[in-house]
């Protein structure tokens, strides 16, 4: 019998991992500026904190509040209006998924190689890094979820492990109702442990807390019970993807799923194609759990896939630590494979070998996870997510009481930047309707500005504003918005009549 290798030397490269982790995430929490779904829901937690809507009743909800409520903890506590406590929740719970999943693929697999791989693998993951330090549900929602992954699948009275996997899938429910597609891995992680009938009930009471506050929050809005219905509203209803659309969405969905991990993919390849070879020379313990991972990982990508649902790379989040006990599992197995071929009284030099294609997993990460950490890739949260509203933002924070800034497509960042301050936001649906409001109501007191994308788009309203007699005047240009003064335009003579053309 083959003796495994010594878990010791592991612990301080395990510790590493940590620091690094954080290390990686610690500068996105500062520097990253809010994507406008993110301004939404941070300033639905503003309204909580500050106690103006505590039941967002005035707020057209679609998402499950837990989050928000966690968001709204943070702010009266740190007394600032900045972002950064609106992602101090995603922030810790990222810091937590790492020995989550160092974790459960200890309960999954017993081997020490597979733990700190999983763990090397969502510490340097691009697409965990740049949604770490991010105000979006899905941070929170995946360690929920694998908390309930590690509390199903630990050791111990089914009625303790079944109450705890019951109430993280209750907390994760809370969340985001994505968390419901991750039932089925849930109930085969159940079956696989052998759970008694009796273990369902305990799984029911430790939900029930999480669930019963839900449909209570949703009962006492306007409108009772009307989350789910909000939920598939935003999405324009479930449908299956027609046929032309199936090529596209393929591409778009594996493109994003180059971010998941680290390792660049031939080199992925390469060591998931030996960890194959390597299992099917040693079958070990953990055959089934491989099985359960890599089937629900393909039946969640043909979901996607099949149904017309947005391709968006938040939906990738709650698989990267999936994926990565299923890489990690592999790649142990290779790396004990060797360790066992380079045992003592064999050449010293496959010892050799065996260190540096450890060296060779870790380095071949480091480069993807910096760039990350600066939110090189366009995906989660990064430096210019807002495209310059927070910088427009800025620019009119001194603003006089009555200033009117108009806008079609930014509102859900003005709801947070103007949260509490004297700039008044006016919608326009259309340019002709921006000319009409301009007609009626520019000429009185208090200026005006305008803030359009760096576009094309921004001609027609452009034109329609000097129809109406206003000459737009760029006063702040900022990446990916800019924002015009509008002032009467001087009349030719002979045509000044009142002070209007």
């Amino acid at each position: 019998m083959r003796r495994r290798p010594q878990a010791w030397w592991l612990l301080p490269g395990l510790l590493l991992l940590l620091l690094a982790g954080f290390g990686l995430r610690l500068p996105g929490l500062f520097a990253n500026t809010f994507h406008p779904d993110e301004a939404l829901f941070a300033s639905w937690a503003r309204l909580i904190a500050v106690w103006r809507d505590p039941l967002l009743q005035t707020q057209a909800v679609d998402k499950p509040p837990l989050l928000f409520y966690l968001q709204a903890l943070f702010y009266p506590l740190l007394a600032t209006p900045a972002g950064f406590p609106a992602r101090l929740p995603n922030f810790i719970a990222s810091l937590l998924l790492l020995p989550l999943t160092g974790r459960a693929a200890w309960q999954l697999y017993r081997d020490p190689l597979a733990a700190v791989a999983a763990v090397a693998l969502v510490a340097f993951s691009p697409l965990a890094i740049q949604f770490s330090s991010s105000a979006f549900t899905d941070p929170l929602l995946t360690t929920w979820l694998l908390a309930a992954v590690v509390a199903s699948s630990a050791p111990g009275p089914y009625r303790r492990r079944a109450w705890w996997s019951g109430l993280f899938w209750g907390l994760a429910l809370a969340t985001k109702y994505q968390a419901l597609l991750f039932l089925p891995l849930l109930l085969g992680l159940a079956w696989l442990a052998r759970w008694p009938g009796r273990a369902w009930g305990w799984w029911l009471a430790g939900f029930a807390p999480a669930g019963a506050l839900l449909l209570l929050w949703d009962g006492l809005r306007p409108g009772g019970f009307s989350l789910w219905h909000n939920q598939f509203s935003s999405y324009g209803g479930l449908r299956l993807a027609w046929s032309w659309e199936l090529w596209p969405r393929l591409a778009a969905w594996a493109n994003l799923s180059r971010y998941q991990l680290a390792i660049p993919w031939p080199l992925l390849l390469l060591l998931l194609g030996l960890g194959l070879l390597a299992l099917r020379r040693q079958p070990a313990a953990g055959a089934a759990y491989d099985a359960l991972l890599f089937l629900f990982l393909a039946g969640y990508g043909l979901l996607h896939w099949l149904l017309a649902v947005p391709v968006w790379d938040r939906y990738w989040l709650p698989l990267v630590p999936l994926l990565a006990l299923l890489a990690a599992r592999l790649v142990a197995r290779l790396l004990a494979g060797l360790w066992a071929y380079a045992r003592p009284g064999r050449s010293p030099r496959r010892r050799y070998a065996l260190l540096a294609g450890l060296a060779l997993l870790l380095l071949a990460q480091i480069p993807a996870a910096l760039a990350a950490g600066r939110g090189a890739y366009p995906v989660g949260a990064r430096p210019g997510a807002d495209g310059g509203a927070a910088a427009v933002a800025a620019y009119l924070q001194a603003a006089p009481y009555g200033t009117v800034l108009y806008d079609h497509w930014f509102s859900w960042q003005w709801r947070y930047y103007f949260f509490d301050r004297g700039v008044y936001v006016s919608w326009f649906p259309h340019p002709a309707g921006l000319g009409d409001d301009l007609a009626v109501f520019a000429a009185g007191e208090g200026a005006r500005y305008l803030v359009l994308p760096d576009s094309a788009v921004a001609r027609p309203v452009l034109r329609a504003v000097t129809a109406a007699g206003f000459a737009p005047e760029l006063v702040y240009p900022a990446g990916g918005m800019n924002l015009y003064r509008l002032q009467l335009a001087p009349a030719p003579a002979g045509w000044l009549v009142e002070g209007r053309r």
